[in-house]
């Protein structure tokens, strides 16, 4: 596939992978009960979907909700996956889902949201220590929402939402300005620890800069902002948003694989989320970001399949299983710096990953629902 026109705008970017989004989340849920993990995309054509997935059917519908909000207009052309999540919930016990649950819900405006809302806290208190900032970010969002939006679910919502927010705050390390992945004690979960993932970066900047915002909270937009400024740091240099870091020594841990998802929509809506409760201004970040997957990244070539209404997974190494970012991770955490980077340069080259999962699409309907919209207080989403 050729590289897209190196002259295109942001604006004309966002459209593009907009309409992509649109197209392919009415292919992968067009009929059924259906929940599909993914979708084999690597010849034209190819569509073949596999497995099944809760959680990216709730990601999904959040990216449809909040795009409906904005795009009535569009409301026919997108399915309404509400009433499958609700048929289908108890195929998840992850707290996690259940916070996604509720934030698919309170958006979708539905009046059984409360569904999730008593899954979440039935597990709660049982399931808290063992959630990452990747749910943390997920469950302070959706009850952040509830509380503001449902004042029946306030009850309910609101010790959750308190003290989520504290532990998610615990995570972020003032001297690096990134989130940790969890505080678990223990040597053995000293890389897991501290080792964290671009995700675990992103749904805490999302939720505590809505908090921030919402509740006039500056420590949260602080904590948020500091996280902005860190990963926009250490962006790439053809825009990559990379993968691991360490977030004691503040630096990066294994730059790959790049995934498309953080190009076009998870970096986009964190930074944007960020840059909205702060004052700041980092759309070149996105700008170059967006630039990567449409064909100015390493392998010289456009990750957009417009036909098939998919856009390619990532650009990975070629290695055995995950061996460079595990040895990595060893290597970055027991502070050995030279041998660590040593590893980071043998490399074989890279590939693409021919596969499109359905919460990428959703999450890109999120990031961009309301760009260049004016966002009234009360429509914080």
């Amino acid at each position: 596939m050729q590289k897209t026109d190196e002259d295109m705008n942001l604006d004309r970017m966002v459209r593009l992978v907009c309409e992509i989004a649109k197209a392919g989340l009415g292919r992968y849920y067009a009929g059924g009960d259906e929940l599909p993990y993914s979708a084999a995309v690597g010849k034209p054509g190819r569509f073949e979907l596999s497995g099944a997935s809760l959680r990216y059917a709730a990601i999904s519908q959040i990216g449809i909700a909040k795009w409906r909000m904005f795009h009535p207009e569009d409301g026919p052309l997108l399915p309404d996956l509400w009433a499958r999540i609700v048929n289908n919930r108890d195929k998840s016990n992850h707290i996690g889902d259940y916070g996604l649950g509720l934030w698919a819900g309170i958006l979708s405006e539905a009046d059984d949201s409360d569904i999730f809302a008593k899954l979440l806290s039935d597990g709660w208190r049982s399931r808290a220590d063992s959630c990452n900032a990747v749910e943390l970010g997920w469950i302070v969002q959706a009850c952040a929402l509830a509380v503001r939006n449902r004042s029946e679910l306030e009850s309910i919502s609101k010790p959750i939402l308190d003290e989520a927010r504290e532990r998610l705050m615990r995570l972020f390390v003032p001297g690096s300005g990134l989130f940790q992945r969890h505080d678990r004690p223990g040597f053995s979960r000293a890389v897991s620890r501290r080792v964290a993932c671009f995700a675990d970066q992103v749904y805490p900047i999302i939720a505590l800069s809505n908090y921030g915002k919402a509740f006039d909270n500056r420590d949260c937009i602080d904590y948020a902002a500091e996280a902005v400024e860190r990963i926009c740091g250490f962006q790439g240099p053809l825009g990559q948003w990379w993968w691991h870091y360490d977030t004691k020594a503040g630096k990066i841990s294994e730059e790959y694989p790049v995934f498309s998802v953080h190009q076009d929509a998870m970096a986009p809506m964190a930074i944007l989320a960020g840059d909205r409760a702060s004052g700041a201004d980092h759309r070149k970040n996105i700008e170059l970001g967006m630039r990567w997957l449409l064909g100015n990244n390493e392998l010289d070539t456009n990750m957009l399949l417009d036909e098939a209404g998919a856009i390619w997974r990532d650009i990975e190494k070629r290695e055995p299983g995950k061996l460079s970012r595990n040895l990595r991770a060893a290597l970055c955490t027991a502070g050995l710096g030279p041998l660590h980077r040593f590893a980071g340069k043998c490399c074989l080259g890279f590939r693409i990953n021919y596969e499109c999962r359905p919460y990428h699409l959703g999450w890109i309907l999120y990031a961009w629902a309301d760009f260049g919209r004016q966002v009234e207080k009360a429509q914080e989403v």
